[in-house]
């Protein structure tokens, strides 16, 4: 299974519905189709690669919507890795956050992201992902604002309440 992460939708007019991003998965063949919540997640079944999945989506999704959207995949089982690999367990679920990019992120974007971050806020860099807790709060917090930059690339983030049940989802 697969997990299709898109980045910035159902923000600021960029309205993608989940039944129309079901009809767009299963129009571009991947099977056993299913949405996790409002916010851009598919679980998927295909036997495309990740990275023909997010092509795929993102042609399909600038043809019918006529914006862009990235989009980021990753296995059932590198999602069940993110998840066990969440260095703030301890940490508020709705506050840490796990940024997802398409290739590793630089090692310099640290000392970008240091230079953001609040006393309270601490995060990780592994690989594609970064794991990020925002124990000041994230509507405060100016790393938030400019993650997807900050990292070096573009990352769509999701708080790790919903990486675990995207984890579980695409495990089933």
């Amino acid at each position: 299974m697969y997990v299709v992460l898109l980045r910035g939708v159902n923000l600021a007019g960029r309205r993608v519905p989940s039944a129309d991003l079901k009809e767009v998965a299963t129009e571009l063949g991947h099977r056993d189709v299913s949405t996790y919540i409002n916010s851009g997640n598919v679980i998927c079944s295909s036997d495309q690669t990740p990275t023909e999945i997010a092509a795929g989506f993102e042609q399909a999704l600038a043809d019918r919507f006529g914006f862009d959207v990235d989009v980021v995949v990753r296995t059932g089982a590198e999602l069940a890795e993110v998840v066990a690999r969440n260095p703030y367990p301890e940490g508020d679920p709705k506050q840490v956050t796990v940024g997802f990019a398409k290739e590793p992120i630089a090692a310099d974007a640290a000392q970008r992201m240091a230079a953001l971050a609040s006393d309270q806020e601490r995060f990780e860099i592994h690989g594609r992902e970064v794991y990020v807790d925002f124990a000041g709060g994230l509507a405060r917090s100016k790393l938030a604002a400019t993650l997807p930059r900050t990292a070096g690339q573009t990352t769509t983030a999701r708080n790790i309440r919903t990486v675990t049940k995207l984890a579980e989802l695409a495990a089933e």
